[in-house]
């Protein structure tokens, strides 16, 4: 009998009939892209960078040729890098004014944009719109008659994301103040910014001389021996004071500090001589009696009359100190002997009170009678 034989197709390898079905939905998908593009250009658009990124990714991650070095992409440009080692080291550009606004300047720091606020410019520029009070007066528009002004600045700040950069004209002038500076150098000027924690001093002339427009700082405690609770309370802006140089830094970073008290004597080292001067004569000091004591000049008058070789005793002049200098009963008594005896002063506190001793007693054996009149009221 014979066989039948199928006539039917021979069988299609599954990967053919995969290959025929994606050829058949091209057009299909190519249309839906069209579609797509047409209805959303930007999306389309914001392909690219990405896949640029993946590029450069792959690029990056591929393995380098032997004996090459890895490239490192970038992080900013070259004048940003140019501008932060300026900061760094500190160096001083010479820059022309582009613009002014009511804030500051504008000007260019190689290819970069930078800014110059007013508060950082050389107040010497800006003395013309000065007020009584200290202020300046900002014309509409800002200060436009400097356009085309060359200035020295540094660089301050660099911001690179923000792209942000400042400069400042006082930080050179502050470098050139530092650098002649010695501490106790004094300092005229004027009060600038009073501040939380001080003020500061624009200072005009170095011991007479005049000196570069830069501000010093002066901290609350070097105002005043006497407690400050603020700058405000002894100081106003636009006032002239006279300072001492007090520390002076020039590296990294320039900084003067100055004092306004030690203009004056430190009450703490003050001596009767700056109290009740004597005609050339100086006192010494003998004792101190503890001010809990309960006796006052009355006891020591009458204590003194008493003493052997004392002819009289009488009350001289009398002063109120500035300050408290000590809480406890002092005795001081001139080193010198005076005409017809010696002269003591009594200070408790801020009273002092001068006392006269007629005597011909030598000075050693007024000093033994005096440290007797301690020694009985003690």
């Amino acid at each position: 009998m014979a066989q039948l034989v199928s006539l039917g197709r021979a069988p299609v390898a599954p990967t053919a009939v995969a290959a025929r079905a994606a050829a058949a939905r091209q057009p299909a998908l190519a249309a839906v892209q069209h579609a797509a593009a047409v209805r959303h250009p930007q999306q389309r658009r914001s392909l690219q960078p990405c896949r640029a990124a993946n590029a450069e990714a792959e690029a990056q991650a591929a393995p380098a040729a032997e004996g090459a070095e890895p490239v490192k992409p970038k992080l900013m440009s070259e004048a940003w890098e140019s501008v932060i080692q300026m900061k760094q080291e500190g160096t001083i550009v010479e820059t022309v004014v582009k613009a002014a606004n009511k804030s500051g300047l504008n000007l260019k720091i190689g290819k970069l944009q930078a800014f110059l606020p007013y508060k950082l410019l050389d107040p010497a520029r800006l003395e013309n719109f000065r007020n009584a009070d200290g202020s300046r007066t900002m014309p509409a528009g800002g200060h436009k008659q400097l356009v085309g002004t060359k200035l020295r600045v540094r660089v301050t700040q660099v911001i690179v994301p923000e792209k942000r950069l400042i400069v400042s004209e006082k930080a050179v002038l502050l470098d050139e103040l530092a650098n002649m500076l010695q501490p106790g150098d004094v300092i005229e000027g004027v009060v600038g910014a009073i501040m939380d924690w001080g003020c500061f001093v624009e200072c005009r002339t170095v011991n007479g001389r005049p000196c570069p427009r830069a501000e010093a700082v002066l901290p609350l405690r070097e105002l005043s021996y006497a407690w400050v609770a603020t700058a405000s309370e002894l100081l106003k802006p636009g006032q002239a004071v006279r300072v001492s140089v007090l520390f002076r830094q020039t590296d990294p970073q320039a900084k003067v500090v100055v004092s306004l008290k030690r203009m004056e004597d430190d009450p703490l080292k003050e001596t009767l001589d700056n109290v009740l001067p004597l005609n050339g004569a100086s006192y010494e000091q003998l004792e101190e009696v503890p001010a809990s004591v309960p006796q006052g000049v009355d006891e020591i008058l009458e204590a003194l009359a008493q003493q052997p070789g004392v002819e009289g005793v009488t009350l001289g002049r009398s002063v109120e100190e500035k300050r408290t200098v000590s809480q406890d009963l002092e005795l001081w008594i001139t080193k010198e002997q005076l005409d017809d005896g010696f002269n003591l002063a009594v200070r408790a506190g801020r009273r002092v009170q001068e006392v006269h001793v007629v005597t011909k007693m030598s000075p050693a054996d007024m000093r033994a009678a005096v440290q007797r009149v301690l020694r009985s009221i003690a």
